[in-house]
């Protein structure tokens, strides 16, 4: 009995765990963040489904790139770093995506943004974002974040009609994501369990 008891526990805890963590996206994928090559951080970033309690990734060349976030659509278009509301230089990094909205990153560095590497991420909350397709998930874990300054954007949150891209590519994403029904059930069934 007391074995049964303690596994039900385990896999309560475990289901618990599952859901507080979402997606983690490799900006890039297997191209990094870079200003060489021919990537498009736009359609690489039209292929996903952001949504709140997601990560990305940044991965890149620390001595050759860095990652700087920017608060408007303008300063984004115009590659313009000179007010960052975060400024990442580790070449690893690890961004939570903890609000829905339009966050816009681009490399500080001359020329790059204007050869193309910027990205827009477009963040939904988990009820807006269309059901994930089944892929199978990336065995490496979440990077680190090491980074000077990191402040969240207050861009504005985007309406539910909006539309989302339709096939959500996960090739190199950790996908662990479930509903805040299921993460209800769980806490009851802990609680249950311990009382």
């Amino acid at each position: 009995m007391a074995f049964a008891k303690n596994s039900m526990l385990f896999f309560m805890v475990m289901a618990l765990f599952g859901v507080c963590f979402g997606t983690v996206y490799k900006v890039g994928d297997s191209n990094g963040w870079t200003d060489k090559g021919s990537v498009s951080y736009k359609d690489w970033a039209s292929t996903k489904n952001f949504v709140v309690g997601d990560t990305i990734v940044f991965e890149y060349n620390a001595k050759e790139q860095n990652v700087v976030q920017v608060k408007t659509l303008t300063e984004f278009n115009g590659c313009n770093s000179k007010a960052p509301l975060s400024t990442y230089n580790s070449g690893n990094d690890a961004v939570e995506l903890k609000k829905a909205g339009h966050f816009f990153y681009i490399c500080g560095l001359p020329g790059h943004c204007e050869a193309g590497q910027k990205v827009d991420i477009r963040v939904l909350e988990p009820s807006q974002a269309p059901s994930p397709s089944h892929s199978s998930p990336s065995p490496s874990p979440a990077p680190s974040s090491n980074h000077s300054h990191h402040n969240e954007s207050s861009a504005p949150v985007p309406s539910p009609s909006a539309k989302a891209p339709t096939s959500p590519n996960k090739s190199s994403a950790l996908s662990v994501k479930s509903s805040s029904g299921l993460f209800m059930l769980v806490v009851m069934g802990v609680l249950a369990y311990l009382a």
